[in-house]
């Protein structure tokens, strides 16, 4: 199995793989020191694997290299002890004041705020295609909303999304592109994927066309998970129920987020998630109350319901440049139902 990888991701994808360069298992440690000892032909890749976690992890040091690295600083410290208490003295306030200063200048570095100075905004109805300064793609899809950081492009790239984007990213190994979302940001090099986050439905998702991503909790720190191309994560963010039968977002520690880690889905030859950019309107084993925001959104109309038993009729359809008229008529021969257009409403019975 682990020779066959055979690309950077397919190592990040090992959890023991993870575990050995975090250095958060010893067994993997030795395993994984062992195999990559007995095979030099894999060095190069495993390498870049490295190289490439390193990057989408914050340049953090493994576990095992920081403790080190400290044991050396305790070592050092007591040789130090044997050329005198005053000497002694003044190094370690020396150390203080050097470390103080370190201890400041990334806090400042990482706690600097994200400043959102330019925004692209893709009304009901509207779609646009984007190019960022840095020459990556994006397609915003309807009723949606990019940010653009202040300093992207210059020491940072980094965009926040409400709605649905997908986005073709120029490669950058020194600035990692991040898409921060309502609930999670996700954080790549170079690669293209699809974002869905809209603020008013209880899932998002991201789906990974090539490349790799990672996925971060914004409230759960060091909650992340790894995307291969091919594959997509459905996140459903914890929700409550107060007493008036709402639900509310919570992100407490008896009510955790659930991810679903899932292939693609094809449809015609079509990949669904990312249709959209081409105009195809494609939707698989979906019911008609799962169709319904994306035709609101789509056509800027609002869809009613009279019958619940036609909320739950399944459809599985792929439509291209077809007015809301010819959709309706056609989903109509998989189970019948009249409407009505009233205004800006279609009501449905």
């Amino acid at each position: 199995m682990i020779n066959q990888y055979i690309e950077p991701e397919d190592f990040l994808m090992d959890d023991t793989f993870i575990q050995y360069l975090k250095g958060s298992n010893q067994k993997c440690v030795v395993f994984w020191e062992a195999w990559i000892e007995k095979h030099p032909e894999k060095h190069l890749i495993v390498e870049k694997a490295k190289r490439l976690h390193q990057i989408l992890s914050g340049n953090l040091k493994p576990v095992h290299q920081q403790l080190a690295f400290i044991n050396e600083q305790i070592s050092t410290e007591k040789k130090v002890r044997k050329f005198g208490f005053r000497f002694y003295g003044i190094a370690a306030s020396f150390f203080i004041v050097l470390l103080t200063g370190l201890i400041y200048f990334n806090f400042q570095k990482t706690t600097k705020p994200i400043i959102y100075a330019q925004a692209y905004v893709s009304e009901k109805g509207e779609r646009k295609k984007i190019t960022l300064a840095d020459g990556s793609l994006v397609y915003l899809n309807s009723d949606s909303k990019l940010e653009i950081d202040e300093d992207f492009n210059k020491r940072t790239r980094n965009v926040r999304l409400s709605g649905e984007a997908f986005f073709d990213v120029k490669h950058d190994q020194e600035r990692p592109f991040k898409v921060s979302t309502k609930w999670y940001k996700i954080i790549v090099l170079g690669t293209a994927f699809n974002v869905k986050s809209y603020a008013n439905e209880k899932k998002s998702e991201a789906t990974l066309v090539r490349g790799v991503i990672r996925l971060e909790d914004n409230e759960l720190k060091g909650s992340s998970v790894i995307l291969r191309r091919g594959q997509k994560i459905v996140y459903m963010p914890p929700f409550v129920t107060d007493e008036s039968s709402h639900d509310i977002p919570s992100h407490s520690v008896d009510v955790l987020p659930k991810l679903e880690v899932t292939n693609l889905t094809m449809f015609d030859h079509k990949v669904v998630e990312s249709a959209w950019i081409d105009n195809d309107m494609v939707f698989s084993n979906k019911t008609f109350l799962d169709i319904k925001p994306l035709l609101e959104r789509w056509f800027n109309i609002e869809i009613i319901f009279q019958d619940k038993d036609i909320e739950n009729t399944v459809y599985t359809a792929s439509f291209k440049n077809e007015d809301l008229h010819t959709i309706l008529t056609k989903l109509q021969q998989v189970k019948h139902f009249d409407f009505e257009q009233k205004g800006g409403r279609i009501i449905i019975y």
